[in-house]
């Protein structure tokens, strides 16, 4: 397998903070003619968003829609059991090169009483992940899942997952343990060129 050295962007939205780095390290591609070798940096880039939310608070309750405005974050408020919140979080290659993409989906918990929702917590999200993203591991509150396909230059991945929703057997202790609660995605990205899949890619990295 040809090693290169690899490229990985990592950017960070969460429900309620916003957290994001960056690195930049690009393998040599090159190309020549009959006098010199011309070097040049390929790159691996990727940006993550979700759709803005309105939220409008009724007698009946409060519901939320998706805006085609993209943000960063999100607050929820008024929430109560049973709510659907939209969260679509979306990654998009805008680099040069072709790349394999996982991502890193955890709740972060308030409080010590919050164990109740961390017991199953992907099954806040799991009924509407997104065509192409599979489950790769569970540990310790901390879910990735890959993109099983090359994400193009200039290709939107489809959103992670459409929807975030509150457990409707919560009563009223189960609601106040989560006040304050943080879904943080962790979007990552890795160059194609020498992997045979998003797996192997990033299992190399993790060696390295």
């Amino acid at each position: 397998m040809m090693k290169n050295r690899k490229v990985m962007t990592v950017m960070v939205l969460a429900l309620v903070a916003i957290f994001a780095s960056g690195v930049t390290l690009a393998y040599f591609t090159d190309t020549s003619d009959t006098v010199e070798n011309t070097f040049t940096m390929g790159n691996v880039e990727i940006e993550l968003d979700e759709a803005k939310l309105n939220e409008v608070i009724a007698p009946s309750g409060t519901t939320w829609t998706a805006s085609t405005e993209r943000v960063n974050t999100n607050v929820y408020t008024n929430l109560y059991p049973g709510a659907v919140l939209p969260k679509d979080p979306t990654v998009y290659n805008v680099g040069t090169n072709p790349a394999y993409i996982r991502v890193l989906v955890t709740l972060a918990a308030p409080n010590a009483d919050f164990e109740e929702l961390l017991e199953d917590s992907a099954t806040l999200w799991n009924e509407t992940l997104g065509a192409g993203w599979v489950l790769a591991s569970s540990i310790n509150g901390v879910y990735t899942y890959n993109y099983t396909g090359v994400v193009l230059k200039g290709d939107i991945v489809p959103p992670v997952f459409t929807s975030v929703t509150i457990p409707a057997e919560f009563d009223n202790a189960a609601m106040t343990s989560i006040n304050g609660f943080t879904i943080n995605v962790v979007a990552e990205a890795i160059q194609a060129q020498g992997f045979d899949n998003v797996i192997e890619a990033f299992d190399e990295f993790v060696a390295d």
